[in-house]
């Protein structure tokens, strides 16, 4: 199992560059709520938008849809009981940050990664 935020992602790309939604709604042709919902993943950009977004940030395509290990998680080892373990974890911390209006950060990547690991020893 691998999990990947794309919205993250994307919202990470976009400050990065000091971008608005808005401008990045503007340069791709949707809405600001589109974007908003890419970045919350309330909803899935198409493959051509994703290309957009890859051109705009100077991205690969490969790292928009989560094949680089970025910011993703392997839970490849673990027993059932375990990846469903670090499922939980992960669905917390995305209820949490909804609730605040954020996404995982990295740094949560990275203790969801560490605990992983653990698991594995």
């Amino acid at each position: 199992m691998e999990i990947y935020d794309r919205g993250e992602l994307i919202r990470k790309l976009r400050t990065e560059r000091k971008i608005t939604q808005k401008q990045l709604a503007d340069q791709l042709g949707v809405s600001e709520a589109t974007v908003c919902k890419y970045e919350n993943n309330t909803s899935i950009p198409p493959f051509e938008t994703l290309r957009s977004i890859a051109s705009i940030f100077n991205a690969s395509m490969d790292t928009l849809c989560g094949m680089k290990h970025q910011g993703t998680l392997s839970t490849h080892g673990l027993t059932e009981a375990q990846t469903e373990t670090v499922k939980a974890l992960v669905d917390a911390y995305r209820i949490k940050n909804a609730q605040t209006g954020r996404q995982l950060t990295q740094e949560q990547f990275a203790v969801l990664g560490k605990i992983t690991a653990e698991l594995t020893k």
